[in-house]
């Protein structure tokens, strides 16, 4: 993973490689079909996960279930309004949106979020900052 420091400011910038979560030590090509097969949409992971990965992907999938009333109110009107529990909001953000990368890559850049939490990291930057990395 590259970092970067802003000398102005003290802050470090991670670049994320495609298909890597922020803050998790998962991947987006694992992380869809353990939640495809949470919400019931298929049958799950193959291979099956190992103990440490299967442990990240259940705690994965419980903070999802705590967002589900935020990221009905960033996808809006794309999602039906009658969606209570992470398996239904789930299953209708794949048939609306697409992919767990559709789904990651919209939040991020339409509702400056992220499936599993609200980054400072997605957030643009306060003004009155130089911006120099």
């Amino acid at each position: 993973m590259q970092r970067f420091l802003c000398v102005p400011c003290g802050h470090t910038v991670s670049i994320l490689s495609g298909g890597r979560l922020t803050y998790r030590p998962l991947e987006v090509q694992r992380l869809q079909p353990y939640f495809d097969a949470q919400a019931k949409v298929s049958a799950g992971l193959d291979p099956p996960p190992e103990p440490i990965e299967a442990g990240c992907l259940q705690r994965a999938w419980n903070r999802f279930l705590t967002r589900v009333q935020s990221l009905k109110d960033t996808f809006g009107q794309m999602l039906p309004s009658a969606l209570h529990t992470g398996q239904q909001l789930w299953k209708q953000l794949r048939c609306a949106v697409g992919t767990a990368e559709d789904i990651l890559r919209f939040l991020a850049e339409q509702g400056k979020c992220s499936l599993l939490g609200d980054y400072a990291c997605l957030r643009p930057a306060r003004s009155g900052r130089s911006g120099a990395i």
